[in-house]
């Protein structure tokens, strides 16, 4: 995964420094903030505070593993490059996220699986749009596959964690 011929620092595109960065990632986290919140609808057995605890917690370990492997791995330019896209794909997915809480917010019983395809949906997206963006920096395909692999658990973690939650009524 860790491609040896590195991009000049000249070619790092504009809205890609770490400030530029950072607030991809901060504006993501509070729109995902506002569907894991909504999520507190249809889970009937979980307190808000669980809802969003474990809705924020969770998702923070896909973005941990790739932050942190890609500091290990690549050099500052790629990774500038990079974490770069990471911000661009949390904003876009936690975007594509927000027709799941909007009806779960003004659903009276909002059944779970519009969730759980609202999830897929942005995933799928998040991927596609990676793919690109990495193709298109020059960092290899490998980067965006092991995201794929690391939200895959990430995934599995969440259904686990909150596999109580959608009981009966």
């Amino acid at each position: 995964m860790n491609e040896t011929a590195a991009p000049p620092t000249s070619a790092i595109p504009r809205g890609y420094s770490y400030l530029a960065t950072g607030v991809l990632f901060a504006l993501g986290g509070i729109v995902t903030a506002v569907f894991s919140g909504s999520l507190a609808v249809p889970a009937v057995n979980a307190s808000l505070f669980e809802v969003l605890a474990i809705g924020m917690l969770v998702p923070s370990f896909t973005w941990l593993v790739q932050l942190s492997a890609s500091a290990l791995r690549m050099n500052p330019t790629q990774r500038r490059l990079y974490w770069g896209d990471l911000g661009r794909i949390c904003l876009a997915g936690s975007v594509a996220l927000l027709p799941g809480g909007v009806f779960n917010l003004l659903v009276a019983k909002p059944p779970v699986w519009i969730s759980a395809a609202n999830v897929l949906l942005s995933v799928a997206v998040m991927a596609v749009y990676l793919f690109r963006l990495t193709g298109r920096q020059g960092l290899g395909w490998g980067w965006a596959a092991s995201w794929c692999a690391t939200i895959t658990l990430n995934m599995s973690i969440f259904a686990w964690s909150s596999r109580e939650w959608w009981g009966p009524r």
